[in-house]
């Protein structure tokens, strides 16, 4: 009896256990329910301007919170029925949100059961990574990214009519620009300009390594790329956070220093750094109304007026190499050169045909012709390098089997032989070949060339 009490007992304090860790877990759990009915700011999170509305759209993974542009104060909170929100990037197109798929090319609005309903018929999956989007005269438009091994430079926009992602056409004429991703753009006037980024390795592997210097900007009127330069401030990219007002864009670098880009007139501001700087979240701020707007490191929204951060200029520069100025001197150096270098050429060879030139069967001189064969030849190069005995002369002409006389003989016909060509040749007067005393020994001949009448010749 006393042992079926004791296990009745145990029974009875296990229930009484399980009861109690059933409570505890209510307990804590009452407390986990209450906090997610709060707002909960996160490190990854994007803004967006509502300007219709007069509101911030505060973006996070699963939520988006509508905020009062004045007072920064939450009006609403919508969650959405998605894995990650923050997949998408938020284009405000008349008084519609536009949802954008960041690596394809998928858009996406809001239905009533606050769901993402994709409305377009592209299918377009992870081509669009990295790429730079904005709208234009409410058409949307996407530039650069890449994807599957490939990287893209067209310039794409959103056909409302097919709901298709379309290549934006090009004039025939125009340049092609380098492709590219995780580049910084702008549009302003009626141009699109962009720099920065990474480009495909060709050489050997296609790897995203290579970094993008040069400034591009294309055109909406003429439909023309051109490439402006090349940008000098490297520490300009990576950037920490970007805004533009206009044609005016603001960049802060990875040191909290302010620079302000003037793509219209090519100018680089760099202003002195200001303590509310640092409090910048690495994130996309606005400009609206004087002010910028921004997340801070407490995960918050803040504003600053623009002048309170740029009212202190630092310094002034070229933002870019003007490419085409560079170009037209050094097209204008290499003209120079190549009419130096020709026109040496030129006297060169007109020089030459003002001389006499030897050649294996003959001498040419002003496109005439003579012939001589290489004993004559031979005898002329010797007498033009320097005075020649007569006695050599003989030797070059001289045959075993004749004798003195003819030999003597043989060695004047050919001296007069080879003068009758030259004076038919050169039409002078004159002898080339003379014959005189030595002016070492008198008993011997020598054979030199007329310098009187043919040195103009040699």
């Amino acid at each position: 009896m006393i042992v079926i009490k004791f296990i009745y007992c145990i029974i009875n304090l296990h229930k009484n256990i399980l009861v109690m860790k059933t409570l505890w877990k209510i307990f804590i759990l009452i407390p986990l329910f209450s906090v997610s009915q709060e707002i909960t700011y996160t490190k990854q999170h994007f803004l967006t301007l509502d300007s219709i509305n007069n509101q911030i759209i505060f973006q996070i993974k699963d939520s988006l919170h509508f905020i009062d542009i004045e007072s920064l104060n939450i009006i609403t909170t919508k969650k959405v029925n998605t894995s990650n929100l923050l997949d998408y990037s938020i284009v405000k197109k008349d008084s519609s949100l536009l949802f954008l798929e960041k690596q394809g090319g998928s858009i996406l609005k809001l239905d009533s059961n606050d769901s993402l309903k994709k409305i377009d018929n592209s299918n377009i999956n992870k081509f669009f990574i990295d790429n730079f989007n904005f709208v234009r005269k409410d058409t949307l438009f996407k530039h650069g990214g890449y994807g599957y091994w490939l990287q893209s430079n067209f310039l794409t926009y959103y056909d409302e009519s097919t709901k298709q992602w379309e290549i934006y056409p090009i004039a025939q004429n125009s340049k092609v620009p380098r492709s590219v991703d995780s580049h910084i753009g702008i549009t302003w006037n009626n141009s699109y300009s962009f720099f920065g980024g990474a480009s495909l390795n060709e050489n050997g592997y296609r790897i995203r390594n290579k970094k993008n210097k040069e400034v591009w900007s294309f055109n909406f009127i003429s439909k023309k790329w051109s490439l402006m330069g090349k940008f000098k401030a490297q520490n300009l990219y990576p950037a920490y956070a970007v805004f533009s007002n206009k044609s005016d864009l603001y960049l802060m670098d990875q040191t909290n220093q302010l620079h302000k880009i003037d793509f219209l007139n090519n100018t680089l501001t760099k202003y002195r750094r200001k303590p509310i700087l640092y409090d910048f979240y690495e994130t996309n701020p606005f400009y609206y109304n004087d002010f910028i707007y921004y997340i801070n490191n407490k995960g918050k929204v803040s504003k600053v007026s623009l002048e309170e951060i740029t009212n202190d200029i630092e310094h002034i520069s070229e933002f870019y190499f003007n490419t085409n100025r560079i170009l037209t001197s050094i097209i204008i150096l290499i003209i120079i050169s190549l009419s130096l270098y020709f026109g040496v050429l030129i006297y060169r060879k007109n020089n030459k045909l003002q001389k006499l030139q030897f050649l294996p069967n003959g001498i040419t001189y002003k496109k005439k012709f003579i012939e001589l064969d290489s004993l004559a030849i031979s005898i002329l190069k010797n007498v033009i390098k320097k005075e020649m005995e007569f006695s050599m002369v003989y030797e070059l002409v001289s045959k075993e089997h004749l004798s003195k006389i003819q030999n003597d003989r043989n060695r004047n016909e050919i001296i007069a032989h080879i003068n009758f060509k030259l004076k038919e040749l050169t039409n002078t007067k004159s002898d080339f070949l003379i014959v005189s005393k030595s002016k070492f020994d008198k008993r011997y001949k020598t054979l030199s060339v007329n310098k009187s009448d043919y040195s103009k010749f040699i």
